[in-house]
C-alpha cells in the first residue's frame, strides 16, 4: 500500500493511500499526468508541520500552501484514508459535497479517528475535502481524479465538446420547426461553449440569409433639406408653398405665375435609403457577434503556450470572426448607420423573405439554447453515464449524416420557462426516428425495454432499428461499455484491448433473449441481427483493431466489439453505415441461424428434388450395374403422364437380392443430363426387346449412399420396377417403404408415430408431378384401427376409415386428438 500523501498539522493528520497500483492509465495517450493537491488552511492557529508528504514533490516543499502540485488520483480506484486527531481529547470529522464518497468512512475511539474507503468511481476532476476538529474547520484539500481509459485533457474535453455540439444541432433542428418567441428566456444567458457551438450550427444559414437580403433589399424614405432653384423644384408641398407667401428663401426675387417667390427655396424630398432601423438592428446584432468572438479568441492568447487543440479551437475562431466581418461589409448592412431603440422589432423585421430568417437565427444566439436537466448535472459528474450519453448521441449523428434530418424530435427536448431541456436521462427510453421517402428508416432508441416477449426484461443501452419494405423490423443492439481489459492476457487472446468478458457475454443474451412476436401466427423470432459493446479506445491503441477478433466475430459471429472515442470514430461509422446502406437481403445474410433451422431448410429443399430409384435387369443385373457404373448412364422407357421423369435430381440404385450383398437402395449419382431417344441408340451389351421412345439420364460419377436402406421382408415385395421419392426421403429413410416419404409433414408425422409408439404401415399412391406450391403425399399411413391418413397439402391430413366421411385435419389436431383419446392410436 503505497503513500500518496500525508498532511501533518498540530491539530491533526491525514494519511491518504493507495490500495494497488493501478495498471489501467496504458489506455490514455498521455501517460504522465500532474496531479493535484491544493492546500488551504482555515483556521487561523493551524500550522503545518514538517512531517508532510507528496508523493512526486520534493520534502522541502510538501508543507508549502502556495505549490498545488501532487499526486494524481484515478477513477475507479480505491484508497485508503486514515484521519486522526492530534490531541486525545479531539473528534475529527471528513467533509465532502458529495457524501458517497465519505460513505465508506468509519468513526472510532470516540471521534479521534476516522478510517476507510475512498473511490471516485465515474467522477473525475477536481474534488475537495474539508476537515473538522471539534466542529471547526481547519482546512481544505483539493484532489484532481483522472480518467483511466481516456486522456484528461483531450477525449474527456472531447466528449463534453462533442456532446454539446450534437445536442445544439439537435435542438436547433428541434425549433427551426416549433420556434415561437418568447418560449426561450430572453434573460438566461447561455455559456461561451452552448454559445459557439450554436454559431457554428447557424452560420450558414445565417450566411444564406444576409445574402439573400443583400441581392433584395428593403429600403427605407428619408427626408432632409436642401436649397435648390425655383424652377427645379418638382413637387412643391406645403413648406415649398409657405416659403413662397412669406417671401422666404434666398436669392432674387422672381416672379412666377403672378406669385413673387426667390430664386432659391428650401425643399425635402423623399429618397430610397438602406439606412432603415431593420438594417441597423441587424448590424448591432451582427457586431455583438464579432465582439464576442473577438473576446473568446483573446481568453486562448493570452494562455500563452496553446496545445494542440487549443490552436485548432483559435483558428476555427477565426475562421467565425472572418465570415462575420465580411457579413458586416455586406451593403444594407455597411450602409446601416446609429442603433435601433430598444426593443425595436417590427413586421418586415419578422415576415419579409430574408429578414425573418436572419432575425430567427440572431435571436437564437442571442437568448441561447440552456440545454438543462438531470442530463447537465450528470454529464460532469460520472464518466461513465456521460460516456453512455455520447455515445448515443454519436450514433444518432451517423445515422443523420446517412438520413438527413430526423423526422421527429420534440420527444427529446421540452421548451420551459429555463430554456430548452433535455428529456434524455438514464433509464427512461428515448428514441429519435429518420425516414426516407422510399420508406426506408431507422430508429435509434436509447434505454429500450423489453418486456413482453422475454422471460425477463431485457435493456439494452441503444437500439438501432431498421424498418425497410416488405422486411420485418431488424435491429442492431449497442452497449456502452466504459470499461475496458488491458491485461496482456486478453490482448492475446482477442488480438486487441476491449471491454471485459462479461459485456461480450451480455450481448449473447441479448440477441437471443430480445424477440418479436409474429402478428399472423403469433410465434416469436429473433430481431437482433448484431450487437456489439462501445469502449473507448484511442486511436492510437486501435491501428490494427481491424484484424482483432473482436472486430472480425461482428461479421462472423454478429457480436463484437467497436472502439469509440470522439478521436476514433472509424470503427463505428463503418459498422453503422455498412447495415443502413444495405437492403433487407444484406441484413437478413448476417443473421446467424439456429442449427436446427439451417436443416430444417436443407430438407425442405430435399423434399423439392425427384429422386428416381432404378431397379437392375433380370437376368444380369452385374453385368447392368457394371455397365451403369462405366457409362454413367442409366435408362428408362418414356410415360407421357410421367411428367417428373423430365425433372430427375439424382438417380438411386435398388440392388436385388442374389447379388452376394444385402439386398437395397446401394448406390446414387447426380443427373447432369437428360435425353430422349430410341431404344436402338442407347448402346448396351445386351439385347432389349423393348422399342419406343427412353429417358436416358446422364450421370455424375456414381457412389454409394453412406448408408443403404435395407429390404425387410416384413414389408410386403420386393422392388420390381422403378420408384420415385425425393432427396429428402433417400437420406431420411431407414426401409424401402419410407422412401414413398417426400415431403417435410409426412417426416412430421412419422416421428411424431414414432415417439407415441403408434403401430402403422405404409403404402403409396400412384406418382405424379408434385406442385411445387402446394406439395402433396402419395403415401398412406394404415392404422391399426383402419384409418388411413395421408398429407394433402394445403388442406392439411386427409383422415379416411371406411364407413365414415373423410376428415382434414392439422398435424396438432390429429396429435391432440391421439392424446384426447388417452390411447397410442388414432
Amino acid at each position: 500500500m503505497k503513500r500518496l500523501f500525508c498532511i501533518s498539522t498540530n491539530h491533526f493528520t491525514l494519511d491518504w493511500r493507495r490500495v494497488r497500483d493501478h495498471d489501467g492509465a496504458v489506455l490514455t495517450r498521455n501517460q504522465d499526468v500532474v496531479g493535484r493537491l491544493s492546500i488551504a488552511p482555515q483556521a487561523r492557529d493551524l500550522e503545518l508541520t514538517d512531517q508532510c508528504r507528496r508523493s512526486g514533490v520534493p520534502d522541502s516543499v510538501a508543507a508549502d500552501v502556495q505549490v498545488d502540485a501532487g499526486p494524481p488520483l484515478f477513477e475507479q480506484s480505491d484508497y485508503q484514508l486514515y484521519l486522526h486527531g492530534a490531541n486525545s481529547g479531539d473528534t475529527v470529522e471528513i467533509r465532502h459535497r458529495d457524501p458517497a464518497i465519505v460513505r465508506a468512512l468509519t468513526s472510532q475511539e470516540g471521534g479521534r479517528v476516522v478510517h476507510g474507503t475512498v473511490n471516485f468511481r465515474g467522477q473525475i476532476g477536481r474534488s475537495q475535502f474539508s476537515i473538522y476538529v471539534n466542529g471547526e474547520r481547519q482546512l481544505d484539500f483539493e484532489v484532481e481524479v483522472f480518467p483511466t481509459k481516456i486522456d484528461y485533457e483531450s477525449d474527456y474535453q472531447e466528449i463534453l465538446a462533442d456532446v454539446q455540439s450534437i445536442l445544439t444541432g439537435l435542438a436547433y433542428e428541434y425549433l427551426r420547426s416549433t420556434f415561437q418567441m418568447g418560449k426561450v428566456a430572453a434573460n438566461a444567458r447561455p455559456s461561451k461553449l452552448e454559445w459557439l457551438v450554436l454559431l457554428e450550427t447557424i452560420v450558414d444559414e445565417l450566411e444564406k440569409a444576409v445574402n439573400y437580403i443583400a441581392q433584395r433589399p428593403t429600403r427605407g424614405l428619408v427626408r432632409s433639406d436642401r436649397t435648390a432653384r425655383i424652377e427645379r423644384i418638382r413637387r412643391p408641398d406645403s413648406r415649398v408653398r409657405s416659403q413662397i407667401r412669406r417671401g422666404h428663401g434666398k436669392g432674387s426675387p422672381v416672379q412666377l405665375a403672378g406669385v413673387t417667390a426667390r430664386e432659391r427655396l428650401v425643399e425635402r424630398p423623399a429618397e430610397l435609403t438602406l439606412d432603415t432601423m431593420e438594417h441597423r438592428w441587424l448590424r448591432k446584432q451582427l457586431t455583438d457577434v464579432q465582439r464576442k468572438l473577438s473576446q473568446v479568441a483573446s481568453l486562448y492568447v493570452s494562455d500563452g503556450k496553446l496545445s494542440a487543440r487549443s490552436r485548432r479551437s483559435l483558428e476555427g475562431l477565426t475562421k467565425l470572426e472572418t465570415r462575420v466581418s465580411r457579413l458586416l461589409r455586406v451593403e444594407p448592412i455597411a450602409a446601416a448607420t446609429g442603433s435601433p431603440p430598444a426593443g425595436f422589432a417590427s413586421l418586415q423585421l419578422v415576415s419579409a423573405p430574408g429578414y425573418r430568417e436572419a432575425y430567427r437565427l440572431l435571436m437564437l444566439l442571442r437568448m441561447g439554447l440552456r440545454l438543462e436537466g438531470d442530463f447537465a448535472r450528470l454529464s460532469v459528474k460520472d464518466l461513465n453515464e456521460l460516456y453512455e450519453y455520447w455515445t448515443y448521441l454519436a450514433v444518432v449523428r451517423t445515422v443523420q449524416r446517412e438520413f438527413g434530418p430526423p423526422e421527429r424530435l420534440g420527444q427529446l427536448f421540452r421548451v420551459d420557462e429555463r430554456g430548452l431541456a433535455v428529456r434524455l436521462q438514464r433509464g427512461n427510453q428515448q428514441s429519435i426516428t429518420f425516414k426516407e421517402t422510399s420508406g426506408r428508416g431507422v430508429t435509434v432508441v436509447y434505454n429500450p425495454l423489453f418486456r413482453g416477449t422475454a422471460l425477463i426484461p431485457q435493456k439494452p443501452d441503444i437500439l438501432i432499428r431498421i424498418e425497410e419494405p416488405g422486411w420485418p423490423k431488424m435491429q442492431l443492439v449497442c452497449d456502452a461499455k466504459y470499461r475496458v481489459d488491458a491485461s496482456q492476457q486478453y490482448r492475446e487472446q482477442f488480438g486487441a484491448y476491449g471491454p471485459p468478458q462479461d459485456a461480450i457475454n451480455v450481448l449473447h443474451r441479448y440477441r437471443d433473449a430480445i424477440l418479436e412476436k409474429d402478428r399472423t401466427d403469433g410465434g416469436v423470432a429473433r430481431s437482433t441481427v448484431q450487437a456489439a459493446a462501445l469502449f473507448p479506445l484511442n486511436e492510437d491503441l486501435a491501428e490494427d483493431y481491424r484484424q482483432s477478433r473482436l472486430w472480425q466475430s461482428i461479421e462472423r459471429l454478429g457480436i463484437g466489439a467497436v472502439p469509440a472515442l470522439p478521436s476514433n470514430l472509424g470503427c463505428l461509422e463503418e459498422w453503422l453505415l455498412t447495415a443502413t446502406r444495405h437492403g433487407g437481403w444484406s441484413m437478413a445474410d448476417r443473421v446467424i441461424p439456429h442449427v436446427a433451422t439451417v436443416h430444417a431448410r436443407k430438407w425442405q429443399i430435399a423434399a423439392s428434388e425427384p429422386v428416381l430409384v432404378g431397379v437392375l435387369r433380370a437376368p444380369g443385373g452385374s453385368e447392368h450395374l457394371d455397365w451403369i457404373i462405366e457409362k454413367q448412364t442409366y435408362y428408362q422407357p418414356l410415360v407421357s403422364s410421367h411428367r417428373r421423369q423430365f425433372f430427375v435430381k439424382q438417380v438411386a440404385i435398388y440392388v436385388p437380392q442374389g447379388f452376394g450383398q444385402p439386398a437395397g437402395i446401394a448406390y446414387v449419382a447426380d443427373v447432369e443430363r437428360i435425353d430422349v431417344m430410341g431404344r436402338s441408340q442407347v448402346g448396351t451389351p445386351w439385347r432389349s426387346r423393348r422399342t419406343g421412345q427412353m429417358v436416358v439420364y446422364r450421370l455424375g460419377p456414381i457412389r454409394s449412399l453412406p448408408k443403404r436402406i435395407p429390404f425387410s421382408r416384413d414389408e410386403a415385395t420386393s422392388i420390381s420396377n422403378s420408384r420415385w421419392t425425393t432427396r429428402l426421403g433417400l437420406e431420411r429413410a431407414r426401409r424401402l417403404s419410407e422412401i414413398a416419404l417426400e415431403t417435410e409433414p409426412e417426416w412430421r408425422l412419422l416421428e411424431w408415430l414414432e415417439a407415441r409408439n403408434i403401430v402403422y404401415t405404409l403404402g403409396a399412391d400412384r406418382v405424379k408431378l408434385p406442385d411445387s406450391d402446394n406439395p402433396t403425399g402419395r403415401a398412406w399411413f394404415h392404422m391399426s384401427n383402419g384409418e388411413m391418413v395421408r398429407y394433402d397439402g394445403s388442406n392439411g391430413f386427409l383422415l379416411r376409415k371406411v364407413g365414415t366421411d373423410d376428415q382434414y385435419l392439422t398435424l396438432r389436431e390429429i396429435m391432440q386428438r391421439s392424446e384426447s383419446d388417452g390411447s397410442s392410436q388414432f
